[in-house]
């Protein structure tokens, strides 16, 4: 009555990884079987054996035999329902007692949280990983929106931002054309939440450089006034009449063109750094 009492208090993942078990399963074809890795199920492993306080798996497997029923088919109790048998501070206070028990409760849902938001990272991981196209849809996705932002929202004032945007985009157009035979191939493995992560992060390099050079350079230079595909800034250290400084910053946007434009220049190199791969990787078996 008491195992199965400590079984009903695993959550629903960790008794997925425990059928798993008692059939047999090693971790790692536990971990193909529920689409997590194998850390995640060491880590649901530890802690059933906390749970029912046990040392080893054949410890774990010989006290889950013992258990009768159907241990799928149980209702899943919450993992954060602390009892004062669980606790055995029987000699201390009341109040003790019970900040005790609010302490652990806490400690408990931050836990439960932590994993179940990790979980779904893993899980959202391995649906892009085996959607290669939508993986690719969301990069350019991240890409583009950060774009925007940068563009028209934070603003690039010298040219030199804008040459640096379209050369980091670039670069990683095509770098992501020419490794993507690879991810098809089995060569390379995805890191869809990196390559998220990464893609969106790019275009901020150009508008950090331009938010130093504000800062530092133009502070001792003529203001600066860029005029580029529609739209238009002016950017300069003026004297306000208390005699402190302030910069000056003034932009106009008239269209969105240099948007749509610089995506569909990703998607073009994007494309053709990857039928020129294949390309040559199709002349190199044909020599060999």
């Amino acid at each position: 009555m008491q195992d199965e009492k400590l079984f009903a208090s695993l959550s629903r993942r960790e008794k997925d990884v425990v059928n798993s078990l008692l059939q047999g399963k090693s971790n790692k074809q536990i971990a193909f079987g529920l689409g997590i890795s194998e850390r995640t199920v060491e880590f649901h492993l530890n802690n059933v054996y906390t749970k029912l306080d046990v040392g080893s798996r054949t410890e774990l497997i010989i006290k889950l035999v013992g258990i009768t029923g159907d241990i799928s088919g149980k209702p899943v109790e919450s993992t954060v329902d602390i009892s004062e048998e669980m606790i055995h501070n029987g000699n201390q206070p009341a109040r003790r007692r019970a900040a005790e028990s609010l302490k652990n409760t806490v400690a408990l849902i931050r836990k439960e949280v932590a994993m179940t938001v990790k979980i779904s990272f893993e899980e959202l991981e391995n649906y892009l990983r085996n959607r290669p196209l939508i993986y690719s849809l969301v990069i350019f996705l991240a890409a583009s929106l950060t774009v925007r932002v940068v563009v028209f929202e934070l603003g690039l004032y010298h040219w030199i931002s804008y040459a640096l945007l379209g050369l980091v985009l670039g670069i990683a157009s095509i770098y992501f054309g020419t490794s993507w035979n690879k991810v098809t191939d089995g060569g390379a493995q995805l890191q869809p939440l990196l390559g998220i992560i990464t893609a969106s992060s790019l275009p901020l390099i150009p508008a950090l450089f331009d938010q130093i050079y504000l800062q530092t350079v133009l502070r001792f230079r003529r203001p600066i006034s860029t005029t580029f595909a529609n739209i238009s800034t002016q950017a300069g250290w003026l004297m306000s009449p208390d005699g402190g400084a302030y910069l000056f910053r003034n932009r106009q946007t008239f269209s969105d063109d240099l948007w749509v434009w610089t995506m569909m220049a990703m998607l073009l190199l994007f494309i053709l750094s990857l039928m020129a791969r294949k390309r040559f990787k199709r002349d190199d078996m044909v020599i060999m």
